[in-house]
């Protein structure tokens, strides 16, 4: 059987952290929460445009414009000094996918996590999170990731439990 391996060199950008974070947000209870409270308050607004004073429901419909451009705005400024503070982040971290696992290095540190380890794998449109716990994740952008996408699939879908592989089959 044909061992695989893929090698490659991620540099995070900007953008990229920036929809992580996005991604992370929206995809928990609080980001559900501050969508759904927004459209609450809108609905208020308008549900009871002409019972009050339009000042009120003015205010109604600032306020849930202001909480959905809270989150997106906030962690703009997260990530700006968070890429800043790490020297991680504009420097390249070579990944290695095999049939042992998951092996990152960067600088002279390395470390390989059995695929029985990984918490889970999850693709997106523009990213494929590598999950070493429910929070923590390894992000490695799918443009940098290129033609190996269907390798890293077949390889993850072999070595990890169903419940934990949330890829979605083909490159793009």
């Amino acid at each position: 059987m044909d061992e695989k391996k893929i090698e490659l060199d991620v540099t995070m950008t900007f953008e990229d952290m920036y929809r992580f974070n996005l991604y992370h947000v929206y995809h928990n209870s609080q980001g559900i929460l501050s969508i759904v409270l927004a459209v609450m308050i809108a609905l208020i607004s308008v549900l009871t445009w002409g019972d009050k004073d339009v000042v009120y429901n003015i205010l109604y419909l600032v306020a849930a414009v202001l909480l959905l451009l809270y989150v997106p705005f906030n962690l703009r400024s997260k990530v700006k000094k968070q890429m800043k503070s790490s020297q991680v982040y504009g420097n390249a971290v070579h990944y290695v996918f095999d049939e042992t696992g998951i092996t990152t290095s960067f600088g002279d540190q390395s470390v390989t996590m059995p695929w029985k380890q990984l918490y889970k794998i999850v693709s997106t449109k523009r990213m494929v999170l590598l999950y070493g716990g429910r929070i923590r994740a390894n992000v490695v952008p799918r443009a940098q990731l290129g033609d190996a996408y269907d390798d890293l699939y077949e390889l993850a879908k072999a070595h990890m439990d169903s419940y934990r592989f949330k890829m979605k089959k083909g490159n793009r």
